[in-house]
């Protein structure tokens, strides 16, 4: 019986690991946003208002370990904006979340790892990020944000 417990724990390691590496190759991670306690949204004030967009914030928050920050532009960044090229807002269902399940992440997924780690090796500019907001259902489908790290990964000195 210890055997088949040790064989079990060890593979879940793995597959554990695994994931995590993937998501340090990978160049677009999806980040689910489900509105707990130490989650939190906020709208953008800005003097001059979009028409039809809402720009907003995403807080996510492990007391003692960890506090990511997403902020989601109308804009990802100038030479979108000299294109004309609105950050992405699209509705997702079913289908996108068996497609993409190794991409996807909770901010439960991070309490293992060391808060450094996981914003220089996980959070850089480099990738390609996307809030699933669980927030705001329709009909069984979900809003996903395209959205700007606003993470800095600490310099050792």
């Amino acid at each position: 019986m210890k055997k088949y417990l040790l064989l079990l724990l060890l593979f879940s390691i793995k597959l554990f690991s695994q994931n995590y590496n993937s998501l340090k190759e990978s160049d677009t991670i999806y980040i689910e946003f489900k509105g707990k306690i130490n989650e939190r949204k906020y709208s953008i004030d800005t003097r001059i208002k979009p028409n039809n967009f809402d720009e907003r914030a995403y807080n996510f928050v492990l007391p003692g370990k960890l506090a990511l920050y997403f902020q989601h532009p109308e804009f990802k960044n100038w030479e979108k904006k000299d294109a004309n090229i609105i950050s992405e807002v699209r509705i997702v269902n079913k289908a996108f979340f068996k497609k993409n399940k190794e991409h996807i992440i909770g901010i439960n997924f991070l309490k293992k790892y060391e808060q450094n780690d996981i914003i220089c090796q996980l959070f850089t500019q480099l990738k390609v990020f996307y809030i699933i907001d669980f927030t705001e259902k329709k009909k069984g489908n979900v809003m996903l944000y395209e959205v700007n790290s606003m993470n800095v990964c600490p310099v050792s000195e």
